[in-house]
């Protein structure tokens, strides 16, 4: 287990360090190539390659201002989606096992950290 770990440890630096090195080159592409679309795709054709980068802006909405608008419903443009309160889900289900019907669940990623102590 002791060698695992270690190559765990060594494996994960070198990710990290690959990581800084691609987002290091991500940005020094970035700065050249010049005016960049607010939002959307700019591509450039240099000798044999082709780069394409992607600007994307991320909104947020302040909901009660979104209320107090009272856009017609016409204008609206907030999609609601259900989510699953999970503390809510547990205790329902402990509650009434059927409520289990209607819910999908699969396992994630399992994660592993190991640190090293001294």
């Amino acid at each position: 287990m002791k060698d695992l770990l270690k190559n765990f440890l060594i494996a994960k630096s070198i990710e990290e360090a690959a990581r800084e090195g691609r987002i290091a080159a991500e940005e020094a592409i970035i700065a050249q190539m010049g005016n960049l679309k607010l939002e959307g795709t700019t591509t450039k054709e240099v000798e044999n390659y082709k780069v394409a980068v992607t600007t994307k802006l991320t909104r947020t909405l302040d909901y009660d201002k979104y209320v107090a608008l009272g856009l017609p419903k016409a204008l609206q443009f907030v999609d609601f989606k259900p989510t699953i309160n999970l503390a809510a889900y547990k205790v329902a289900s402990l509650a009434d096992p059927t409520i289990a019907l209607c819910v999908t669940s699969k396992p994630a990623k399992t994660s592993v950290k190991v640190e090293v102590i001294k």
